[in-house]
């Protein structure tokens, strides 16, 4: 599928430029960095699952498996929006993550789909090689 290979690229690259602004911000001390990332830590954190997810999805890729297309699109949705979070984080560290909240609406619709998503394409996965 498409969809898994450009998302897996996409992703990496996403891990590239995360990369960059922790060494702009903590090695090059670049005081536009420091203004804008928060809390740096949830900018590592955003960089590590960027690096997974991109991972992930080229694996899935590389299986050969063909999943359904909601399936595939499910899981290029979830893996994109997970690490955003952490980034969204990095920026805005105070927002309100109380459930109810909207952060914490959205930051459940994203696990949900990223549950979907990925854990579907497992379960097809499993299904497929134990057939």
């Amino acid at each position: 599928m498409k969809y898994l290979i450009i998302t897996g690229a996409v992703l990496i690259l996403l891990a590239i430029t995360t990369g960059w602004f922790i060494i702009a911000g903590k090695y090059l001390s670049l005081t536009v960095m420091k203004k804008i990332i928060r809390d740096e830590e949830k900018l590592i954190k955003a960089h590590v699952d960027y690096v997974i997810m991109g991972i992930l999805l080229l694996v899935l890729f590389a299986t050969g498996i063909n999943l359904p297309l909601v399936v595939a699109v499910l899981a290029c949705a979830g893996a994109l929006a997970n690490p955003s979070l952490f980034l969204f984080l990095a920026v805005k560290p105070n927002v309100n993550k109380k459930a109810g909240s909207f952060f914490g609406i959205v930051s459940t619709l994203v696990f949900l789909i990223t549950t979907a998503g990925i854990g579907g394409a497992a379960l097809l996965l499993i299904q497929e090689l134990i057939q």
